[in-house]
Parts: C-alpha cells; structure tokens; sequence
C-alpha cells in the first residue's frame, strides 16, 4: 500500500521465501523493517506395514504450498514425498486426499499432482482439509496385496526435530474422530491448541486451552482414593496444581476424558483415549501434536 501527504510517505513491501517474511515501512526517511521468520515443518515417519519397511522412519520436510495452497514434503533421505491432491486422477470427481508417494508432485496444479492420470500411491488418508495433517491418523496403505488400515504416525517430537532450528514448542494441538463417533458434545474439543502452563506439585506438566477453559493434566488418583490408576485426563475444572492427587478436587473422576498410564512425562502423542459420549465412555483415537515454532525478530531501523 502507498499513501502520500505533505510531510510524510508510507511505502511497505513485502517477500516471502519458505522460511522468512519480511516487511519494511519508510515513514518519511526512516526505515523500519520487521521480520518474521516460521521454520519448515518437519516430522518422522512411523507405523507403515512391513511391505513399506522403507518408509519408516523417513524424516520429512516442508518445502513449500501448492495450487491449493496446502503444504507439500519431502523425506531428506530419499525421493519420497508427502502432499494433499483435490483428485488423484485428474478426473475432477475424485475424492480429496493427502497422499505418501514416490513421484513428485507438481505444486503448480491442484489435481494428479503427480502426473500419472491414475491413482497410484503409497498411502492416503481421506479428507478435504488441507490445513491439518494429523499427527496420528488410520491411512490407507498397500501393504502388497491390499489396502489395508494403517495407524500411521507423523512424530515431530525426536531429536532430529532440531535440526535447522526446528525446535519443540509448548504448544499441542489436539485431534479426535468425535463426529465420527457420535460424540457432538466433545467436538468443540477438536483442535483446541493447548499451551504449557508449568508443572503440577507431582513435577507432571500440565495445559490449557487457549480459547477455552479446558485443561490436560496428569491425575495420580482422580478420585482421590488408593488404588484409583493414574491417568492423563481432559477436563473443563482447572486442575490445583499443589495437589498430586483429585486434582480438580471433585472426589470424583468426572472429566471429558481420560487414558491411564504410569507415564506422566507428557499426554500420549497418539492413544486410545476413554471419552464420555452420551452418557457412556467410548474408546477412541485422539492425537496431540505439538505446532510447529515461529519466531519473530525484532524491528530494527
């Protein structure tokens, strides 16, 4: 934008690589530029069938967007690659999905990125959101003979995530199949982002949602009684965190959801989790992931 007076003038402008945004302002003859700078995504591969042995462990990297404006990866070892396709074969009524694939994409088309008019792949995972890639999803995945449903995992919590600066934030997102499930009462959950707020007396972490009262903790004993198992759980009542025990302090385990585990390191990346759905619990999925970092650089003139 651009704007004129008698004393002053405004011009900005603006670049874009795949890590860096830039903007700089002249108000009158000072120069001011701010910059932004977001690190590639990164994660690793895990879980895929023993006929895809080969694509476990792969790390991969963001390496831009595409037509569709969704992201596209591709593993540093090898010419794999990760990307969303509107339809695989070009024919304009497929079904939108993110694909594992050996051919790389064309980022400048939003269907058959690869090319091929049909739909060969490793993996996919239906959806038409181009804007989450879950960190624990069922794909699809040819295991040789046929498909067959694959927990497939998207870890950005390893050591590996460090490199090119790519660090771990405090920051999980979580992610459930509620509407799949028949749980409309849990499905404001969904992609919550809860942040780290420090540590409970136990010296377990603890979060809270940043749009909404609702806080993931690790209980000891929710109801506050020996024998109870510890668990991590999904809760609307903040937790007391000078307490190791009953944390919501209702002398009752009544809560959103819960998984028991000894672990209280950290919430489960990917987990069965026991979630209260119409009166009953159900068994399901549930993913956290931890966002990826931005950091801003401060203005300089």
């Amino acid at each position: 934008t651009s704007s004129t007076s008698a004393t002053s003038s405004t011009r900005t402008s603006s670049t874009r690589t795949a890590s860096t945004t830039s903007t700089s302002t002249y108000t009158g003859t000072t120069l001011v530029t701010e910059t932004m700078t977001t690190t590639p995504m990164m994660f690793k591969l895990s879980g895929v069938c023993k006929y895809k042995d080969f694509l476990n462990g792969l790390t991969f990297r963001e390496e831009g967007t595409t037509a569709s404006g969704a992201r596209y990866f591709k593993a540093l070892e090898a010419d794999q690659y990760l990307y969303h396709d509107v339809d695989c074969d070009g024919g304009s009524n497929g079904i939108k999905r993110w694909i594992i694939d050996s051919d790389m994409p064309d980022p400048s088309v939003t269907e058959d990125l690869d090319r091929d008019n049909k739909c060969n792949y490793h993996a996919r995972l239906d959806t038409p959101n181009i804007t989450d890639l879950p960190s624990a999803g069922v794909w699809q995945m040819w295991c040789g003979l046929n498909w067959v449903d694959t927990v497939l995992y998207l870890d950005t919590n390893g050591d590996w995530a460090n490199m090119d600066g790519q660090y771990e934030s405090n920051v999980l997102e979580l992610e459930g199949q509620f509407a799949q499930h028949n749980c409309p009462q849990q499905e404001s959950l969904n992609h919550l982002q809860f942040e780290l707020q420090g540590n409970t007396k136990g010296g377990f972490p603890w979060y809270k949602a940043k749009a909404a009262e609702q806080y993931i903790y690790f209980d000891m004993s929710c109801s506050g009684e020996a024998g109870t198992p510890a668990r991590w759980v999904i809760d609307e009542d903040a937790p007391n965190v000078n307490l190791t025990e009953d944390l919501d302090e209702d002398r009752n385990c009544s809560y959103h959801a819960h998984v028991e585990t000894t672990d209280g390191k950290a919430p489960p990346k990917g987990a069965i989790w026991r979630v209260q759905c119409n009166s009953s619990l159900t068994d399901m999925w549930l993913a956290l992931f931890r966002l990826p970092v931005t950091t801003t650089v401060a203005p300089t003139t």
